[in-house]
């Protein structure tokens, strides 16, 4: 409990920590209870319960190591893994039985372990508060963009563009999609174009994975060398998000004066969003998918072609159908708020909204009708690709209706920029790069688009903006990509983490 807390710490609430620790107490206490009552003895009732609570405590640690070890892949299976343990804690549960002599010796070494592993973490929790100090639990603290802007002159605020910052989660580049799937997409760029549009064919995102490419994206800047990009460490996802409220790109508008507005649920607490974050269930669960039940709900309970038992896909069913529910409500208010902002504030404002398609769940048809749960899950790799693509045309209608009525009903000196975080992210995508392919479209209400080229990356969008807008004088970095990996540890140990106290 204590090493969870310290894994985010200054992201858990201490009346979060007691709940979780209520439940587990709880939990063993059954526990005691159930085995006090098999063996109708104090001390092997206590070794049994130690035994299962601590495997079932430990047990994601232990399978992400297995995992990391390279083990082959049954080994990393519930298939083999459950027999395995349910054999093995049968057998151990059989020693006990029959074992006759004490266990004060073992308690004692039990204790003195524990005690030790307890006062380990102190020192932990004040590295931490420390970095948390210096870093302010950001992805990227450095905030260099920001440290960098030194406009040749000042503008009036009458002057400086409104900007629309509309992101689709994983919309990929119209070329992209004809190339790599066979999906015809380019009536939207034809629409872009014949709005005054840039759109970039060759756009390519910096990271295939969302907290890393927004949280690059507004800070303009690629991630410090002692971040690993990897996509299963929790603390990514909180620092990552953290960066999309606080970076250098909205340091810098504010100090020109702008409102700023982030209409997204992908960070956590976001004054301008009215709901809970998309990744809540990583704060709600992040003890329970440490532990061996919640593994088990996790990557078994929703392995759905091979679960047949009736009362289980029931339940399975409800939980997507309520799932599609909340990714509706996400999409609605998103449209609501960014709809309801061009009549917000005569300052000059910046406006983020997120749009959580065409990325999975498929919860849309092309017209925007929710699906039933049976027709949102994806068993085959042509199932997914025509389904992400039907939410990729649901997007594009959205997209066309977004940009009339941000032109109608906003000011005429509005920046309205297109993009997706990423592309058409699988496995193949991956290894042939199309998982960066993005869609990025650029309207400047000049329509002069010297400054903008076809491979143009999310790290340089802002930074030409504000070359454009503001006489920033930014260098332009290379429009390189990254790949995210599914390794677990976002800090690597063999880089110095520089801190900055200045900002």
């Amino acid at each position: 409990m204590y090493s969870g807390y310290n894994e985010l710490f200054g992201f858990l609430s201490f009346k979060f920590i007691t709940l979780n620790l209520l439940v587990i107490l709880l939990s063993i206490v059954i526990v005691h209870a159930l085995t006090f009552l098999m063996y109708r003895n104090k001390s092997k009732a206590i070794v049994i319960t130690f035994a299962i609570s601590l495997f079932s405590l430990v047990f994601g640690f232990l399978h992400d190591s297995l995992k990391q070890l390279n083990a082959p892949v049954y080994l990393t299976k519930f298939t083999f893994l459950l027999p395995l343990i349910i054999l093995l804690f049968a057998l151990f549960m059989l020693y006990i039985k029959k074992r006759k002599s004490g266990y004060s010796e073992l308690f004692l070494f039990l204790n003195l372990l524990f005690t030790i592993l307890i006062l380990s973490e102190v020192p932990n929790s004040i590295k931490r508060y420390r970095l948390d100090q210096s870093v302010h639990n950001l992805i990227d603290f450095r905030f260099r963009a920001k440290n960098d802007y030194n406009p040749v002159n000042q503008i009036p605020d009458s002057i400086k563009p409104d900007i629309y910052f509309l992101v689709f989660d994983a919309l990929a580049s119209s070329k992209s999609l004809l190339k790599e799937i066979g999906k015809n997409n380019f009536q939207l760029d034809s629409f872009l174009l014949h709005e005054g549009f840039y759109v970039a064919a060759d756009a390519r995102a910096n990271y295939n994975w969302t907290i890393h490419s927004l949280s690059s994206t507004f800070n303009m800047d690629f991630l410090p060398n002692w971040i690993a990009p990897v996509m299963n460490d929790p603390k990514v996802y909180f620092w990552g998000s953290a960066s999309m409220l606080n970076n250098s790109l909205f340091s810098i508008l504010k100090k020109e004066g702008y409102q700023t507005y982030s209409y997204q649920p992908v960070s956590f607490a976001n004054a301008d969003w009215p709901g809970e974050s998309y990744f809540n269930y990583l704060r709600k669960n992040h003890f329970y998918f440490k532990t061996l039940p919640g593994r088990i709900y996790r990557d078994v309970f929703w392995n759905y072609s091979k679960i047949n038992v009736e009362f289980v896909k029931e339940k399975q069913m409800d939980i997507i159908n309520v799932r599609n529910q909340q990714k509706k409500l996400l999409f609605d208010t998103t449209i609501s708020l960014v709809k309801n902002s061009s009549f917000k504030t005569t300052k000059p404002k910046f406006i983020y909204g997120h749009f959580m398609i065409p990325h999975d769940p498929y919860t849309f048809d092309s017209a925007g009708n929710v699906k039933s749960a049976e027709q949102t899950i994806v068993k085959r790799s042509e199932e997914d690709a025509s389904a992400y693509f039907n939410q990729v045309l649901f997007a594009g209608k959205v997209i066309k209706e977004l940009v009339t009525y941000i032109k109608l009903h906003n000011k005429k000196n509005t920046i309205i920029i297109i993009e997706g975080d990423h592309g058409y992210r699988t496995i193949d995508g991956e290894l042939k790069g199309y998982s960066f392919q993005n869609m990025n479209a650029i309207y400047f209400p000049d329509q002069k688009y010297n400054l903008l080229y076809d491979s143009l990356s999310p790290i340089n969008t802002f930074r030409i903006v504000l070359n454009k807008y503001f006489n920033a004088r930014f260098v332009l970095h290379k429009d390189s990509s990254i790949l995210v990996t599914e390794k677990n540890e976002t800090i690597r140990k063999k880089e110095i983490i520089t801190k900055i106290t200045d900002r």
